[in-house]
């Protein structure tokens, strides 16, 4: 008779004996300390340029982001945007950590009392925060658009990186920025516009713009009077043929061009004798104090135009209006 195989009891029990031992060195081991592990985010975007893993561990205690596969580094001292206080002896508050701006040098930190600020700005800060409200300012008081401005400015960092600021005065570097905004866009205003609104002499801000230029080693196009026509002839009260004497000097001025004396003379003052010349062929008579007046020239540099004008071939059809 074959013999079934059943088992014994002694065997039961040794198998049920191993099984309980098991069990309670495995929940031995389940209650055991472990270490804290570092939170792991599967759905993170971040990728492992080693082994192009995407399961990513990040601590946030230590700021380090690491990769499971290979155990890469990926970031390290990271930089957080939240913000987080402390309260200090004296009862006032500081911040844990330290600002990092996207214009300063290098990151600070400081306290903020019941009447102190939240934390102390960069030198160079300051004088960046102060170079754009001045930009401002100075774009509104020639009715300048917004995006001067901002041209402005992005000149008005590169000298505050390259040290221009040093030793001159911030309104004459902004004044400086901001023409050189205008020559780029062929705007009509001129130096001494600037000028005249920040009370400097236009001597020392052409000196300011001059060597702004060449650290930069920008090459502006030239001035061309034609630019300032139409400005000007708005202030003259030519009623509603003001634009046909604008044309008029328009046509003057490109005669002058041609027989070189535009060449070498600033644009003020050859506007200032078109215009003069194209309102008395139109019947206004405005005499020189008034064209002075406008176009901010002096009467004997008014005078030297026509005169050079006088002794032209071209100028017999326009020497009687003289």
């Amino acid at each position: 008779m074959s013999r079934i195989g059943i088992p014994t009891i002694g065997s039961s029990s040794s198998s049920s004996s191993s099984s309980s031992l098991s069990s309670s060195s495995s929940s031995s081991s389940s209650l055991s300390y472990r270490p804290s592990l570092p939170i792991r985010n599967p759905k993170s975007t971040l990728q492992c340029k080693l082994c192009k893993s995407t399961v990513i561990d990040k601590d946030e205690s230590s700021g380090t982001t690491t990769c499971t596969g290979c155990g890469a580094v990926l970031e390290e001292n990271c930089i957080v945007s939240s913000v987080q206080f402390s309260e200090t002896g004296n009862g006032g508050t500081a911040i844990i950590g330290q600002f990092v701006s996207a214009t300063c040098t290098k990151p600070f930190s400081g306290t903020a009392g019941t009447s102190g600020h939240p934390f102390s700005k960069e030198s160079r800060e300051i004088t960046i925060n102060n170079g754009r409200k001045r930009i401002s300012q100075l774009a509104a008081a020639l009715r300048l658009g917004q995006h001067y401005v901002e041209s402005a400015h992005r000149l008005f960092l590169i000298a505050v990186t390259r040290n221009f600021v040093q030793g001159r005065r911030t309104a004459n570097v902004v004044a400086a920025c901001l023409y050189i905004v205008c020559r780029r866009n062929k705007a009509p205003y001129l130096l001494i516009d600037f000028s005249d609104v920040l009370q400097t002499n236009v001597y020392i801000l052409g000196t300011c713009f001059v060597k702004f230029c060449r650290m930069l080693n920008v090459t502006l196009a030239q001035l061309y009077s034609t630019l300032y026509i139409h400005r000007f002839a708005s202030k003259l009260n030519f009623g509603s043929k003001k634009h046909q004497v604008a044309m008029t000097a328009i046509r003057i001025v490109q005669r002058f061009k041609r027989d070189w004396i535009q060449t070498g003379r600033r644009p003020a003052g050859i506007c200032a004798a078109a215009l003069l010349l194209a309102g008395r062929m139109h019947g206004f008579d405005r005499s020189r104090k008034n064209v002075v007046s406008v176009v901010r020239v002096c009467d004997q540099t008014l005078r030297n135009r026509l005169d050079e004008f006088s002794k032209l071939s071209s100028s017999h059809y326009y020497y009687y209006y003289y």
